[in-house]
This record gives structure tokens, sequence and C-alpha cells, in this order.
């Protein structure tokens, strides 16, 4: 057996053990994904209204700088400041908007990828898992976004990102597979 089927026996047995227990990896597939909804600051429903509030108020004072410049209450330069500072806020608010936005498409993901998961693999009996070809298996590991890596000890660390470290650590599952 070469090295690499050596490390890949070793990381489907770890991935095995896991896909094995449907209710335990369900479990940590939910905490999961509700440590990302934690991750949040506050309410991204709450945020992203204060953000749209935000850009109407930028528009609404953009306008109100431009009639005061035109009846002469702002000079050029009073104006220029003014408008360079509403940019920069709605540049802000712009920016921030995206990152709820991401965070929600990223949330959805994941939900995706555990329906995927606990929908395709626990209709399958768990003696089944052990006749996965590798192409099954290999497409398996894209859907928990597997990575393995071998390190020069002889460890194997292998991280999956629809089931982060934390919850590993939480459950106890070793992060790292000896050799």
């Amino acid at each position: 057996m070469s090295r690499a089927e050596e490390v890949e026996a070793r990381v489907w047995g770890y991935v095995r053990d896991l896909l094995k227990d449907p209710e335990r990896l369900c479990a940590d597939l939910e905490r999961m994904i509700e440590l990302e909804r934690e991750g949040t600051r506050g309410d991204p429903e709450h945020e992203t209204r204060v953000w749209l509030d935000k850009l109407v108020e930028v528009d609404r004072q953009r306008s109100r700088a431009q009639d005061m410049a035109i009846q002469g209450l702002l000079d050029y330069d009073e104006l220029r400041a003014k408008l360079a500072s509403l940019e920069e806020t709605r540049k802000t608010a712009e920016h921030e908007l995206a990152i709820l936005k991401d965070h929600r498409k990223h949330i959805a993901e994941l939900e995706r990828d555990k329906e995927a998961v606990l929908e395709h693999y626990a209709a399958i009996a768990p003696e089944a898992l052990d006749s996965l070809t590798p192409e099954e298996r290999r497409h398996l590991y894209g859907m928990l976004r597997l990575r393995a890596t071998q390190y020069p000890d002889g460890k194997v660390a292998v991280e999956m990102s629809s089931i982060p470290e934390s919850i590993l650590v939480l459950r106890k599952i070793p992060v790292l597979v000896l050799s």
C-alpha cells in the first residue's frame, strides 16, 4: 500500500466512524450552524435594516448639502468635504451590507451541505459505508469540505469546514489522526 493510500485509509476510517453515528453527526452539524449564527454581531436582519436606513440617510444628506450649496449656504470646499464624508459613510454601509449578505449566504450553504450529507448518508446502512467506491468517498469529502494534511512526524490533520474543529473538540473527536 502506498503512503497516499495509507493516509486515505486512515482518513476514511475517521470519516466513516463519524458517519456511522447519524444522530451525533446531525447534532454536530446543527451545533456548527448555530455557532456560525451566534458568531454574527447581533441580529443580522436588524443590522441590515440599520445599514439600509443609513444609505437612505446618506442620500438625503447629500441632496440637502447640494441644495445648501445652490442657495449659497455652503461654499465649494465645504460641499466637497461634506460629500467626501458622506461617500465614506456610503462605502462603509455598502461594505457592511456585503458582509451580512455573505454571512447569510454562508449559513445557507452550510444548511444545504448539512441536508445533503444527512439525506444521502442517513439512507445508507452503516455497513454500506464500508463499500463506498473511491469516487463516492471523494464526493463525500467534497460535501464535508474535508482537507487532510500529513506532517513529517506522521500525524494527519483532518479539517472539515462543514464540521469545524470546535465541534470536533467539543465532541472529543480527535482532530489529529495519529500514525
